[in-house]
């Protein structure tokens, strides 16, 4: 954003030069005839041009206690200034034109230039609002006013970002159900269910993401995210999901890293009933090793709280760590890699499939061709459960693989669709939790 107004100005400032040239800057009409034979003044405006601005400044402050009101020298005296990042002696400079010439454009854009160098935003929009109301050419107006915009951009209290993203997705087997056909419990083969069961489902997302940054502290913000996720079977609904997440901690920012210190809960509804609350604390770590390589680091430790009564047994303490790290090849082509560890340890009771080690890998390569984004990922993940299931005399271990493939247009700024096509893969040394499944979801996203 700085390098933005940094250019914007610049361009301003040319096209006022331009502009007051032709009107009330001519300087060799206007100056004394002592001045215009000044070797000290002559000399200065010769190093200036040259863009010698400590030699400039030097020769035209020297002058100034010759000459404290002259137009001419405290312009260039304040432009030498800026230029060697002395802003307050420019602000000293222009101001003391703008008491005696209120109508001079040129002089009055290096003001709100000098202004925005020294972070009085309102200031300088409200010298840029005074040019404005000045007959000025037109492609001058044009950059005040979006240089105006960028001020408004840069000053607001706080920034709040929205996505809206609707999904019609399909699965092959939406009760994850085994194509084993028997379970050995206690020797004794048992039947499993293989019917696998495909339905539709018609999927919401909306996230809210605010900052508010710190008034006194540029570099540390409070930051929110507010994520609803509903998704809707088209016949089986007791597979009916609703998830209503919220993060929202303290942010560091720096040009290397951002760290987020948050507290975190998750609500889950499935099949319309309460289900399920998970609450703790995160803290996530993004660091950039270099302009091509990204690090991010995330710790949790949260509890989870089953709502049924019933279910009381699978409360729990989560701990997890993430790491990721990505390479940007170049500007279409990315390259990232995941892991993750979660420990959960079941709070009470007997249950056997609570407390479990789970590890999770992930690579995936993004890439641009024609203009459309194409993501294929692959992951794999294993859940090693503690304790022993004494019907089948056994430790639960599940392999999971998934095959994705992300398919991208960007519409327009603010609008994308997108394909997902997964390819699942659960494998269990017990057989009922064996499964495969299939699922495409097309995806429309606004951002607002």
């Amino acid at each position: 954003m700085k390098k933005l107004i940094i250019l914007a100005i610049t361009i301003l400032s040319l096209q006022l030069t331009t502009y007051a040239s032709t009107s009330n800057d001519k300087n060799e009409e206007m100056l004394t005839t002592e001045l215009k034979n000044n070797t000290q003044y002559k000399n200065a405006m010769q190093f200036f041009k040259k863009k010698n601005y400590q030699k400039s400044f030097t020769l035209l402050q020297v002058l100034l206690e010759k000459y404290p009101n002259n137009r001419f020298i405290n312009f260039y005296y304040g432009r030498s200034a800026f230029e060697l990042k002395n802003y307050e002696y420019a602000f000293s400079a222009y101001d003391k034109i703008l008491i005696n010439q209120p109508s001079d454009s040129r002089t009055r854009a290096e003001f709100a230039r000098t202004l925005m160098m020294l972070k009085s935003y309102e200031e300088a929009k409200v010298e840029f609002n005074k040019i404005l109301l000045t007959p000025i050419p037109a492609t001058v107006r044009k950059n005040i006013e979006n240089f105006i915009k960028m001020i408004d951009e840069k000053t607001k209290k706080y920034i709040l970002n929205n996505v809206a993203i609707f999904g019609f997705g399909w699965s092959d087997n939406i009760d994850n159900n085994t194509y084993e056909n028997i379970t050995y419990a206690n020797g004794i083969p048992l039947n499993n269910n293989t019917d696998k069961i495909a339905d539709y489902n018609f999927n919401v997302i909306l996230i809210n993401n605010l900052i508010v940054p710190n008034k006194s502290n540029k570099n540390i913000a409070w930051e929110s995210t507010l994520i609803n996720y509903a998704q809707e079977q088209s016949k089986y609904h007791k597979n009916d999901l609703f998830l209503s997440s919220i993060d929202t901690g303290i942010a560091y920012i720096n040009p290397k890293y951002k760290n987020l210190f948050s507290a975190t809960y998750d609500h889950v509804w499935v099949g319309g009933d309460q289900t399920l609350y998970i609450y703790g604390l995160k803290n996530n770590l993004r660091y950039l090793l270099s302009k091509k390589d990204i690090l991010s680091f995330t710790l949790k430790y949260q509890k989870k709280k089953m709502i049924k009564i019933e279910d009381r047994h699978r409360d729990a303490h989560i701990r997890n760590l993430g790491l990721n790290y990505t390479h940007i090849v170049d500007k279409n082509n990315k390259l990232n890699f995941l892991s993750d560890f979660t420990k959960e340890r079941k709070r009470k009771g007997i249950r056997t499939d609570v407390s479990k080690d789970v590890s999770k890998y992930k690579i995936s390569y993004d890439t641009k061709l024609f203009n459309v984004d194409f993501n294929l990922g692959y992951q794999y993940e294993k859940s090693k459960y503690l304790e022993i299931i004494t019907a089948l005399d056994s430790k639960r271990i599940d392999r999971n693989t998934n095959i994705n493939f992300n398919i991208s247009k960007q519409l327009s700024k603010t609008k994308i669709l997108s394909l997902e096509l997964n390819n699942i893969n659960m494998k269990s040394n017990i057989n009922t939790y064996t499964y495969k499944k299939k699922s495409a979801t097309l995806n429309y996203t606004i951002l607002f």
